[in-house]
């Protein structure tokens, strides 16, 4: 089970990346995680794995904003150490590489929630079903109730 994430590239300012952030929030898409990475010279690429996918490109795409639109595994495990350890040795198995990785909050006490992009998604998400890992799904995965 894959999800759907968007990349885009922005500004590193905090006027920057709200701009975006609100251009979502004001038209009610909730972005369930996300991951900021520096690009150099005050660029950065945004990571979001968000409630509705295809409206938010819709919506970037109308204030002429390029989103990439990329497949990666939402996974929950125990939030506890070795429990990470355990997940990548499954995966090891099989040779799967990992392209990146980030975490997003989990509604759930003791437990971590973690978004990857492998080499082969579909198969690193069997493996982690068969040896007893949650994959969530982001347009039903739930965020605290405000």
């Amino acid at each position: 089970m894959t999800n759907q994430q968007l990349t885009i590239l922005t500004g590193n300012s905090a006027g920057d990346l709200g701009g975006v952030i609100a251009q979502l929030s004001d038209e009610g898409v909730d972005i369930r995680a996300h991951c900021l990475v520096d690009n150099g010279h005050g660029n950065c690429k945004l990571r979001m794995v968000v409630s509705e996918p295809d409206r938010a490109v819709e919506i970037l795409q109308k204030k002429r904003i390029a989103a990439v639109v990329n497949d990666v595994v939402i996974v929950e495990t125990d939030d506890e150490p070795g429990a990470l350890s355990r997940l990548l040795k499954i995966l090891d198995q099989d040779e799967i590489r990992i392209e990146y990785s980030y975490t997003a909050a989990s509604i759930l006490s003791g437990i971590a929630v973690m978004v990857f992009r492998f080499s082969e998604n579909e198969k690193a998400a069997a493996r982690m079903e068969e040896n007893g890992f949650k994959l969530l799904k982001a347009k039903t995965w739930h965020s605290p109730p405000h």
